[in-house]
């Protein structure tokens, strides 16, 4: 006797099932974890591994970073309003990186702790402003060829370890 049901080709039930099985055997778009399985897509395709709690070793450098990112922070906190505005007027100018093909802008928190807790890991003073370089919305901003030419412009045309020119000729008086 076969295991296959009556009508099994033809059957709307048996079609409805093919179709909802041929779906779900494939999930190219599955993102994120499902009980103790995690998928995720690479560019080799679809992927998928058992979950697992990843390490912390809490080495010194990682210890240190971690505090910068507190305390960068809380002093997100003690902003007065005028200056989270301008963190985030700012921040709208700054994109971030490229995730599945698109980038938003930056909100001003996040601005503001990627500023800072580069200063503080450096050991620099950390800033309650935006960097200059970090236009406000409405103002005009120089092209990059322009800044460079006015920083070519700058420099000295003249070396000061050169060798003395030369006593040649010298053009005639008046001529």
């Amino acid at each position: 006797m076969s295991a296959k049901p009556i009508g099994w080709p033809h059957s709307p039930a048996a079609a409805a099932a093919k179709k909802h099985a041929r779906i779900m055997t494939v999930p190219y778009t599955k993102a994120g974890k499902c009980g103790n399985t995690v998928w995720q897509r690479n560019r080799y395709g679809q992927i998928s591994y058992p979950y697992f709690i990843p390490a912390n070793p809490r080495t010194p450098a990682q210890l240190q970073i971690r505090a910068s990112f507190g305390s960068v922070s809380a002093r997100w906190r003690t902003l007065t309003e005028a200056q989270r505005i301008s963190w985030c007027i700012a921040g709208k100018t700054k994109k971030t990186r490229r995730r599945l093909g698109r980038c938003w802008p930056l909100p001003g928190f996040n601005y503001f702790v990627k500023i800072n807790v580069a200063l503080a890991h450096r050991g620099q003073a950390q800033t309650d402003l935006p960097p200059v370089d970090s236009p406000q919305a409405g103002t005009d901003v120089p092209s990059l060829s322009r800044t460079l030419l006015l920083q070519a412009q700058q420099l000295p045309t003249k070396s000061p370890h050169a060798p003395p020119e030369s006593a040649g000729r010298s053009p005639p008086p008046g001529g």
